[in-house]
């Protein structure tokens, strides 16, 4: 972006700054209640533009990927107050893309566009969050910045927050689906608490001004942010910090942890490099591994709901050749560095990101876990459904069938210990798998 928008700007455009710099979430129970409130100002009743599979290469090898959605962000390569990017969802298993939001919209008299690849979804995986632009004002007032929500279908756009003089850089929804962790500032950034049901801010969590990337461990009780070449983790219970010095030859663009809470997996651009490489750190032992190392920039790594594997995108074109030609595949990987391309040839791609949810397996064994205590048990895949029981942390159950999807939930058909059978809705890290 222009000068005077900071250092961050190149944070964030992950792809655009390695080009250039180094190539030249029941009624009965408060759990399920919606994670947006209805009662959020209404923008826009539906915005839903397209249906189209013909720019995308179909998946291969989907044996290997769970049902699941992608979520990413395409754009042009100029780097100024004016860029503007399309959010697509990509359903892996039908190949079907349907465009969110894309370029500039009409609302309430602003012109809003998606100027940042900064994306999250909630955890029932049927809203994301994105930060607008209002490019109606001159460029050089390019400080009217918002937070926006919209289902994952393009309907139900609303404006979030009616802060805009905060330059807003990075945002996080939170496991329990009622913060989002945002990275803003006027000059500087620090990281903020937001409430995603009336957009107020709850709480500030740093004040050095140099806080531009976090992430959130899957309990919700953590986050994770870079400050410099430190990677910091604040316990939020009580607001202490575990830091870990990361050598000054890494230079970390962007990070996620993993649903074990284990690894960070970050981008980085060493010294002696043209070339962006994966690489996770693990936050007990502080051991770094190269994860990917290769003639191509990859970057935007996000981890699958079972922590087993990353997704991240890879250019078509060597690092040397790739500038004005870029195109981008995306790829899984396991902890071992073992690949498989799934999608090819995206044009223009600055960010992926893997749907929290649905993830569970028909005819697997998972495990309630803390964050998912309390879970009703419903006679049918509605909110509306009699309840039959509660489940506890720590109970095991069996997926018989699903899923469905009704009521910005998807519902799984389950049966438990006691043999009892019916359905539970899934967010994020609500289960873990037996045995894992």
């Amino acid at each position: 972006m222009i000068p005077s928008k900071s250092k961050f700007i190149l944070l964030k455009f992950v792809l655009i700054t390695l080009l250039y710099l180094n190539s030249c979430v029941t009624n009965s129970n408060a759990t399920e209640t919606p994670l947006v409130s209805t009662d959020l100002p209404s923008i826009l009743p539906t915005l839903i533009s397209s249906t189209s599979t013909n720019t995308l290469i179909p998946p291969i090898k989907l044996s290997l990927v769970p049902p699941t959605k992608l979520l990413f962000v395409r754009g042009s390569l100029e780097v100024d107050a004016t860029s503007t990017h399309d959010l697509i969802l990509l359903n892996l298993q039908t190949n079907e893309t349907i465009s969110i939001f894309d370029k500039d919209h009409e609302i309430d008299g602003q012109t809003i566009s998606l100027s940042y690849p900064s994306i999250t979804w909630s955890p029932d995986g049927h809203w994301v969050a994105f930060v607008g632009n209002d490019f109606s004002k001159p460029f050089w007032l390019y400080a009217y910045e918002d937070i926006y929500i919209v289902k994952v279908d393009g309907t139900e756009l609303r404006r979030l927050t009616y802060n805009p003089r905060y330059n807003k850089r990075d945002i996080a929804w939170s496991p329990n689906g009622e913060y989002l962790l945002v990275a803003m500032g006027i000059n500087g950034s620090d990281l903020y608490l937001i409430h995603v049901d009336s957009g107020e801010i709850a709480k500030r969590l740093t004040s050095s001004g140099n806080n531009y990337v976090a992430t959130w461990s899957s309990d919700g009780n953590k986050i994770a942010y870079l400050e410099d070449s430190v990677l910091s983790i604040m316990d939020l219970t009580d607001e202490t910090l575990h830091q870990i010095k990361i050598p000054s030859d890494y230079g970390i663009l962007d990070i996620s942890w993993s649903p074990n809470d284990e690894y960070i997996a970050f981008v980085s651009s060493s010294n002696d490099s043209k070339c962006s490489d994966i690489s996770l750190i693990n936050i007990n032992t502080e051991k770094i591994i190269n994860l990917t190392s290769s003639e191509y920039h990859e970057i935007s790594p996000d981890w699958s709901p079972d922590g087993s594997k990353l997704i991240f995108a890879r250019s078509v074109l060597p690092c040397d050749e790739v500038i004005g030609k870029e195109n981008w595949d995306i790829y899984l990987t396991d902890m071992l560095g073992e690949e498989q391309e799934i999608v090819s040839n995206i044009a223009s791609l600055l960010t992926v990101i893997w749907s929290p949810v649905p993830n569970l397996e028909i005819g697997k064994q998972y495990t309630i876990t803390d964050l998912g205590e309390n879970i009703n048990l419903r006679t049918d895949p509605t909110l509306n459904a009699n309840v039959l029981k509660k489940l506890s942390a720590g109970e095991i159950i069996t997926v018989l069938q699903g899923y469905v999807d009704a009521d910005n939930y998807y519902w799984w058909k389950i049966q438990t210990e006691d043999n009892t059978e019916g359905w539970v809705a899934e967010l994020a890290n609500w289960y873990k798998l037996l045995n894992e």
